[in-house]
């Protein structure tokens, strides 16, 4: 591409004006040249003419306590609350609440407008009333024939006045008219036959009335549950959860509890498939290689092999948790000297180092230090590399470390500040 045009653009605005034309400016940014940027004011500008308008909205919609509410109020708050209240109300414009307001349009709004006076049964919690709630004596007996055909009677006919509230249809009636009107007689019928008051009477009114509220049951539900067999047997709690036998056993035989089997590291390293070719066919199994670690100087490995995923890797869990080991760490940090462990073809070195080397090691070698609880270690593996092998090799290192204490002892010396040997005089 030419550079001949940019630069007259570029540099148009130096030239003479006895140029005949100059060439269009390109724009070397992304974004918009400065006069053409418009702002946009955050809120749409609104009429001095139609302030008087929304004025008079605000004040209908939202309209100024009253002394009687104020009187209730009153009743119910303190002064400092009241006061309060009358603040926060001439702190906030009416007319801003419905310019800036915006009415919920999402499928989940609620579909009617609630002022939160009144406690709707649907979203509500359920109000809850006691015996002390009801006024009078709390005294029933069972009603005999008449009191019960009486009360049948009449609450049947309250009943039939909630489903129809503008009267009953009376006259001639269509078939389907008829037949909706004979089920609800029924409903109501079989309703008031259920109802406790039809069994019971008393002389208090307010205690007959107390058997049809729900706010006086005991037995209502706060929430609706499945209480059928198989949600019973499929519902368990945390502290109900089925417990592994294997699990049951590892811990009768290490003496733990749960807590501290939680607190154990625990990181599968090596997932393959194996074959075993058998007079049945070719059977395929995975194998797991984990490693297990509190990360305070006790490591372990474990292998597990089944057909089932979930089963295999159980299995190499629990291994690795039983065979854990006490891995000695000079200042709970690093190897005590240099470690060399060879297994098949895998050669691994390891080598101390001194305070804030940190890890520099390959990553399976990393996770069964942090596991063990090393800080400062590098490793060398200048053989094969099969990450069984290498596992393998690093935790029997790792463990059957010698100790300058035991090789003092068997030579018949004193043990001596060792640093300078294994740190080269670098003493920290």
């Amino acid at each position: 591409m030419s550079v001949c045009r940019p630069a007259r653009c570029l540099f148009s605005k130096a030239t003479s004006t006895t140029l005949p034309k100059p060439c269009p400016q390109r724009s070397f940014h992304a974004s918009a040249p400065r006069p053409a940027r418009k702002r946009r004011p955050h809120y749409p500008s609104i009429k001095a003419d139609d302030l008087k308008l929304l004025n008079q909205a605000a004040e209908a919609q939202y309209p100024k306590f009253d002394t009687s509410e104020t009187t209730l109020l009153e009743k119910r708050y303190t002064p400092s609350q009241i006061a309060a209240i009358k603040a926060a109300e001439s702190t906030i414009d009416a007319r801003d609440v419905i310019i800036q307001g915006q009415r919920r349009t999402d499928p989940w709004r609620l579909p009617y407008e609630d002022d939160l006076a009144e406690v709707d049964p649907v979203t509500d919690k359920r109000e809850r009333l006691g015996p002390d709630d009801i006024p009078g004596k709390k005294t029933f007996r069972l009603a005999n024939e008449v009191e019960r055909d009486e009360a049948i009677g009449r609450i049947a006919t309250e009943n039939l006045a909630k489903m129809y509230p503008e009267g009953v249809p009376e006259g001639q009636l269509d078939p389907v008219e008829e037949q909706k009107l004979q089920d609800a007689v029924e409903a109501a019928l079989s309703q008031a036959a259920l109802d406790p008051r039809a069994t019971y009477t008393s002389k208090n009114a307010a205690a007959m009335e107390a058997l049809a509220d729900p706010r006086h049951s005991v037995v209502a539900p706060d929430l609706p549950r499945l209480e059928n067999r198989m949600a019973r047997q499929t519902r368990r709690l945390s502290t109900e959860e089925e417990e592994d036998p294997r699990q049951k056993r590892l811990l009768q035989y290490l003496g733990w509890d749960k807590q501290k089997l939680r607190s154990i590291r625990v990181k599968t390293l090596v997932v393959h498939g194996v074959t075993n070719q058998t007079r049945m066919g070719k059977i395929r199994s995975l194998y797991y290689l984990t490693i297990a670690g509190n990360q305070d100087g006790l490591l372990g490995v474990g292998e597990g092999k089944s057909v089932e995923p979930d089963e295999g890797r159980k299995q190499s869990v629990m291994s690795a948790i039983r065979n854990m080991r006490p891995v000695p760490r000079y200042e709970n940090r690093t190897t005590f000297g240099d470690l060399e462990k060879k297994v098949g073809a895998t050669k691994v070195q390891l080598f101390s180092r001194p305070p804030g080397f940190g890890l520099r090691v390959q990553h399976l070698i990393f996770e069964l230090a942090r596991a063990a609880g090393l800080q400062d270690l590098s490793a060398k593996t200048p053989r094969s590399r099969n990450k069984m092998n290498v596992i393998k090799a690093t935790w029997e290192a790792l463990t059957n470390q010698k100790l300058p204490d035991e090789i003092a002892r068997a030579r018949g010396k004193k043990l001596v500040d060792v640093r300078k040997v294994y740190y080269g005089g670098s003493i920290h």
